[in-house]
């Protein structure tokens, strides 16, 4: 969100000096006609005024996201908060507490290697205070226009990608058991950037990292580097689809 809204920043600011430094602005503006100096002085101090308002709004909203980014990492709560008893998709969905689903993940395993695939329902838990921001991206723009519904893996379990609702399966990534890049321990890692996504991979840098809450149910964490990584993630969980 961050680096997203510093482009729209730099890009606004580029605009608004050209308008200030082109054409009609500053000495080049200036006739030997007293009223047309006064107009393109009063002019260029509205744009001056213009720049200012800018850059203040912009760092405001900048600082504003960092803060909720800043509050949505730590809601997952310490490493010594105690994981809840959950051990089926019913208790997952039940959760209220971001710190608890961020401590049940921590406590799980990765899934068996080659064991994930075919393909899974996904639900997004509605956790976190950046939740409403993760279900915008999630069903609006991921897609885009069309609601996440899962994943689907290849038959040797190392790539995949994601279900929509309408359309055939896409954003693809590479799966592999990896080291976390929150906790250091195994998880199922679906990389983006691997599988060649040039926006959500390369540019952004998203990545998934799951773990097996209970046979047939995935819970992960949902990141981009863009935004802080697996750290501000989306908490989410997948369920084996039955024939």
């Amino acid at each position: 969100l961050v680096p997203t809204v510093l482009i729209i920043a730099a890009e606004s600011l580029t605009e608004a000096s050209q308008i200030a430094t082109g054409p009609g602005a500053g000495t080049g503006a200036y006739n030997k006609r007293s009223s047309h100096t006064a107009t393109c002085l009063a002019a260029a101090r509205l744009r001056g005024g213009g720049l200012s308002t800018a850059s203040t709004t912009v760092a405001a909203l900048v600082a504003s996201l960092g803060a909720l980014i800043a509050l949505n990492i730590a809601q997952n709560g310490g490493t010594s908060h105690p994981p809840p008893s959950c051990s089926d998709a019913a208790g997952l969905l039940a959760l209220t507490s971001k710190a608890d689903a961020v401590a049940l993940w921590r406590a799980s395993p990765a899934p068996t290697i080659g064991g994930w695939s075919g393909e899974w329902e996904g639900r997004l838990l509605p956790l976190g205070v950046l939740a409403p921001v993760s279900a915008l991206i999630t069903h609006n723009l991921f897609g885009p226009a069309s609601r996440w519904s899962g994943k689907a893996f290849s038959a040797d379990g190392g790539s995949g990608a994601n279900l929509f609702e309408r359309g055939p399966p896409r954003r693809a990534f590479r799966a592999s058991v990896a080291p976390s890049t929150l906790d250091g321990r195994p998880v199922l890692s679906l990389d983006y950037a691997a599988a060649g996504e040039p926006l959500w991979g390369t540019v952004l840098g998203m990545r998934d990292e799951l773990r097996e809450v209970a046979p047939g149910v995935l819970l992960g964490l949902g990141g981009m580097r863009a935004s802080g990584g697996v750290r501000n993630a989306a908490p989410f969980v997948l369920v084996r689809k039955t024939a």
